[in-house]
């Protein structure tokens, strides 16, 4: 490679930097990705163009390839402490938007079944049926969208989402994971409208608000975000985690000050 052609890619890369630094700073974090990930192309022996490009896609949501980017950042220099600070934070967030397993739906169940007691025998033969909660179906399909959405087939889970909750509406752990995958799509609004949902649905679960805070942040709604951080992190729900707690309120730190 000549002197020149040398100085004309070390001033592409530098523009590189710039442009990318300059769209994240703005929150236009599309820009920011397309500029990092031209970096990692110019040059892929950087260990700090690749902690760049899984910051970024840290706050697109986007953490399985921000642990792949810090991963090879940490490859390249293993005590990167950005890379090492990166990976476990989105490593955290991961397991925060995991939806979580229903097993706590299992006591619910049997309120769903109608006992013999329950007919009376004056009851008009002519009264409508009640419509029939498909508990079964509905969390067979719901156990395949979390497998979808840990595959990123984002797509496919919200269609089997769509029939989990069809199947029994207001299903709290279907909303949740309804708005895990539409965060994968990067539809943060309809996002944050499934979160909400669920919270309304059952308020004793504490992920949909880790979710909404995730989505306002996302939508460039620092404030919102943080206080919803807050309200996880102060939540005595049983499905907090310590190291989660401590997570969002370095996120709510982070996105308004001490």
């Amino acid at each position: 490679m000549s002197f020149f052609v040398a100085v004309l890619l070390a001033a592409d890369a530098l523009s590189l930097v710039s442009a990318g630094d300059k769209a994240l700073a703005a929150r236009d974090f599309r820009d920011a990705l397309f500029a990092y990930q031209d970096l990692t192309r110019e040059d892929p022996g950087s260990a700090t163009v690749w902690v760049k490009l899984g910051e970024t896609y840290a706050r697109m949501g986007h953490d399985l390839e921000a642990v792949e980017s810090f991963s090879r950042a940490l490859r390249l220099e293993p005590r990167n402490a950005r890379a090492q600070q990166g990976i476990g934070a989105s490593r955290e967030r991961m397991a925060a938007l995991a939806p979580p397993k229903p097993a706590a739906d299992a006591a619910r169940i049997a309120s769903y079944a109608p006992s013999q007691r329950e007919t009376a025998p004056s009851q008009p033969e002519m009264a409508p049926p009640k419509p029939a909660v498909d508990e079964a179906g509905a969390r067979e399909r719901y156990t395949v969208a979390v497998r979808m959405i840990n595959e990123r087939n984002y797509s496919e889970a919200l269609t089997a989402l769509d029939e989990a909750l069809r199947r029994k509406p207001g299903y709290a752990v279907a909303l949740v994971a309804r708005g895990s995958a539409r965060m994968g799509l990067l539809d943060y609004d309809s996002a944050a409208a499934d979160y909400s949902a669920a919270r309304g649905a059952d308020p004793s679960l504490a992920s949909p608000l880790f979710g909404l805070a995730e989505a306002y942040r996302a939508l460039g709604q620092p404030s919102r975000a943080a206080q919803l951080y807050r309200e996880y992190a102060s939540s005595p729900a049983p499905d907090v985690q310590s190291a989660l707690r401590d997570y969002a309120l370095r996120n709510a730190q982070s996105l308004t000050g001490p």
